[in-house]
């Protein structure tokens, strides 16, 4: 939808010819209304340029304009995805698509078991308790926001709405409210939403079989634990920030690097806003989001990569042996809160029902069963498991987003962010004009200390610190945060260089590493531990840069140095053992896979002895044989050559122990397996791997460069399978973003990896899709007069 251009208000104007120095004010006054842009009788008014590649730049007098002019821009560019959440997140799939279809990506559960969860995060309380805590100006983005893609629904019709929701029954008009729910979605994205199966799926133990929900959750929790199946809405990302000392021109330089997923709600959008002389930022944001979540202004550059800092904890409950929905608190057992929702589901016949499910609660979270991936973590007559998130006590995410959008400078945004403390899952990197990096992990933590965890650590399950169920192990409280029970402020990890800083979804320990940061609570930041293949080959390349040792002259970044290092499809892993890889080769004409096949490796390793050992268009199938080997080893801290050392986190362990006979035979087990696994698939020997990895676009294959994060690239990308043998780009490097700052403002250069829109009919479906496997970078145009000029503009006003 992003090509329809439609006059939507008594003045539009499209073309180039005018100057739009003079900002919205002047442009609307010309259309007839009041000094402050507003016809009488108007609530929202908003201006919506759109420049090369599908980019609108959104500007307004007011918030409740700008959210008007985004939720009108959005609704063209993703109008199918954001329907299907808006009936996600409310809890009426059933209702429109039955209960027994898939609502899932993953198929973790179906429509059935969403709708009792959604219902249950988003209960009216909940949405009343959000509503209350949003500023004035977040309230008037939201009714913007709500405006704005109504009318949109109303200008387009739904009969010409993309085919993935043309005249569907389930497209309707929102309001605010449905936006909190989309945002307490996102907010818990990592947290309850990730577990939301396992919550439907906890029942107390029963003498016979468990009500039909827990039935069918558990079902389906058991099937993707034996297909290995992750959360749909897993994050991760890279972030540097360049200070003056390490720069060529001596000022700031930002590099973004979110890895998302490729379809769905978490498919990220681009967008510029505009609220004359109080905000102009530019970047990008998830869909129903009226404000900028990664990107710049004038003054700074800023990026959000997934934390590891902990945001919900479990607790084990000592039930009581007559009823095992009762819990010990103290001396006293205690009744779990029963708390049954409601929800319509649509049977064959069309007709409507409603159905109940029960969750329960405790003082510690709400109960889940989690045997599926965690034996001996399900719900016994002696103990059970109950979840806490803080980010379900969150409301704060919009207004932290307002706060950074609105700031000034570096200093202002790091004030915001340790005062609103309403970033739900992401460190906070920072650069700003004059060339001081920023590093924050600031999120809501829970407030458990180091001899607390001593105390009431019962270990970890499913990635999650758990906690005895006592009241001595409830999280603590500081006086000055805007939520009970999460660490504040000034007791987590923040640093200021003129260097750089740097994080790649570990810990804040090697943010940099001249400078380690440690002292921490285990839930905030963990130091002492192996770093990931990201890291360490984001160390290395600016290491080796700064000081001069990667073939390059000087010992400073450039922008065009640090684009080719995002893209550089580097194989860390890879460089860290395949010249033991080659020797095993060179000794080892033939080996014998687990199943006792003889494999001949001698053409195999030929091929991986000229594989340059990235994840590039061009790079041979010696990328599939390592990724297969690698696999099997890696999890095996024996196999290492130079095991880890925590002084020396940044270079190991690496290398193989060819030394050992009993590892170099569990070598040679794993290569033969893994040149039998690709053999049998029937790829061509010369096969590229720009062959393999692609995203289909239409009738049009566009072929995509990165690689695996278990291997190591920086690019970092995951696929599914298809039918043919190739593989389909799901997930990695989404909205990528460099920028530099000099006298004349920032530059910034980018690509939204899958483009701008989710039809598959828009000119902007593939349009930087191409250009990303081109490694064609775009500049942003930001300045009105680089958007005026821009080849691709036009521009409309929409009033009502």
């Amino acid at each position: 939808m992003t090509g329809m251009r439609r006059a939507v208000a008594a003045c539009v104007v499209i073309g180039r010819g005018m100057v739009l120095a003079g900002g919205l004010c002047a442009v609307l006054a010309a259309c007839g209304g009041d000094e402050g842009g507003q016809v009488q009788g108007e609530r929202y008014r908003a201006q919506i340029r759109r420049t090369s590649y599908g980019v609108p730049h959104v500007m307004a007098n007011d918030e409740a304009g700008l959210g008007f002019g985004v939720g009108y821009a959005q609704a063209e560019d993703s109008v199918c995805v954001l329907a299907d959440q808006f009936l996600t997140v409310a809890g009426e799939r059933a209702r429109y698509l039955g209960g027994s279809a898939m609502a899932d990506p993953d198929r973790l559960f179906d429509n059935r078991g969403s709708d009792f969860f959604y219902a249950q995060l988003n209960q009216a309380s909940a949405l009343d308790d959000a509503w209350r805590a949003q500023p004035p100006e977040v309230r008037q983005l939201l009714k913007g926001y709500a405006a704005g893609y109504n009318r949109f629904l109303k200008d387009a019709g739904r009969t010409a709405l993309p085919q993935a929701c043309r005249n569907a029954p389930w497209v309707r008009d929102i309001t605010e409210r449905d936006l909190l729910r989309l945002m307490r979605f996102y907010t818990s994205l990592d947290g309850v939403v990730a577990f939301a199966p396992w919550l439907v799926a906890a029942e107390p133990p029963r003498g016979n079989a468990a009500p039909e929900p827990a039935r069918r959750a558990r079902a389906a929790l058991a099937q993707a634990a034996v297909a290995g199946r992750a959360s749909a809405y897993r994050t991760g990302s890279n972030g540097v920030a360049l200070g003056r000392d390490a720069t060529e021109n001596g000022q700031g330089m930002l590099l973004g690097n979110p890895h998302f997923p490729w379809q769905g709600i978490t498919r990220m959008v681009q967008l510029h806003l505009t609220l004359p002389g109080r905000m102009d930022v530019m970047g990008a944001t998830l869909p129903g989001i009226p404000l900028v979540g990664i990107g710049f202004t004038r003054e700074f550059a800023w990026t959000h990569t997934t934390t590891s800092s902990a945001h919900e904890t479990l607790f084990e409950l000592e039930l009581d042996p007559a009823d095992p929905t009762r819990y010990r608190v103290g001396s006293a057992y205690r009744p779990m809160r029963r708390q049954q929702v409601t929800i319509d589901v649509r049977r064959a016949d069309g007709t409507i029902v409603q159905e109940s499910h029960t969750f329960y609660l405790s003082d510690f979270g709400m109960v889940l069963a989690l045997p599926d991936i965690v034996p001996g973590y399900g719900w016994t007559t002696a103990k059970a498991y109950a979840l806490r998130d803080a980010n379900t006590e969150n409301h704060r995410m919009l207004a932290q987003w307002h706060a950074m959008n609105s700031a000034r400078s570096l200093r202002q945004l790091r004030e915001s962010v340790e005062r609103v403390l309403g970033n739900p899952w992401n460190n906070t990197i920072a650069v700003d004009s004059g060339g001081t990096a920023l590093f924050m992990a600031a999120t809501p933590v829970p407030n458990v200390s180091e001899a607390q965890l001593a105390q009431c650590g019962r270990g970890t399950a499913a990635g999650r610190f758990v906690l005895r169920g006592t009241p001595l192990c409830h999280w603590g409280d500081y006086p000055d945060t805007p939520q009970r029970g999460i660490v504040d402020a000034a007791h987590l990890p923040a640093i200021e260089r003129h260097d750089y800083v740097q994080n790649a979804n570990d810990s804040a320990w090697l943010t940099q590493p001249a400078a380690p940061i440690t002292g921490y609570s285990p839930l905030v930041s963990q130091s002492g531990y192996p770093q990931g293949g990201r890291t360490r080959i984001g160390i290395a390349q600016l290491e080796a840069r700064l000081a001069g040792k990667d073939g390059l002259p000087g010992r400073h970044m450039s922008l065009a140095q640090l684009k080719a290092m995002t893209l550089s499809n580097r194989v860390y892993f890879a460089e860290q053992v395949m010249d033991d890889v080659l020797t095993l080769c060179r000794t080892t004409p033939v080996a014998l896979t687990r199943d006792g096949v003889p494999v001949r490796l001698g053409a195999a390793c030929e091929r991986l002895a000229q594989w340059d050992r990235k994840a590039e268009l061009s790079s041979n199938i010696g990328y599939l044989y390592f990724e297969k080997f690698f696999a099997a080893i890696s999890t095996q801290p024996s196999v290492w050559g130079v095991p880890f050392d925590a002084r020396d986190p940044a270079r190991t362990p690496r290398g193989l122990k060819l030394g050992d006979a009993a590892i170099a035979g569990l070598l040679r087990r794993a290569l033969a397996d893994a040149v039998h696994a690709v053999d049998s698939t029937g790829m061509r020997p010369d096969i590229t791997w720009g062959e393999v990895q692609g995203a289909q676009r239409g009738t049009r294959r566009v072929p995509i460069h990165g690689g695996a994060d278990a291997l190591g690239v920086y690019n970092m990308m995951e696929t599914r399978d298809l039918p043919d043998g190739k593989r389909e780009v799901v997930h990695g490097t989404s909205y990528l973003q460099v920028v530099s700052f000099s006298v004349a403002g920032p530059h910034a250069e980018a690509f939204l990896a899958y483009s701008q829109s989710s039809d598959p009919a828009s000119p902007h479906a593939a349009d930087q899709t191409e250009r990303f496997s081109d490694k064609r970078w775009i500049s942003l145009p930001f300045t009105d007069a680089e958007i005026n000029a821009d080849p691709g503009f036009s521009e409309r006003q929409i009033a009502q």
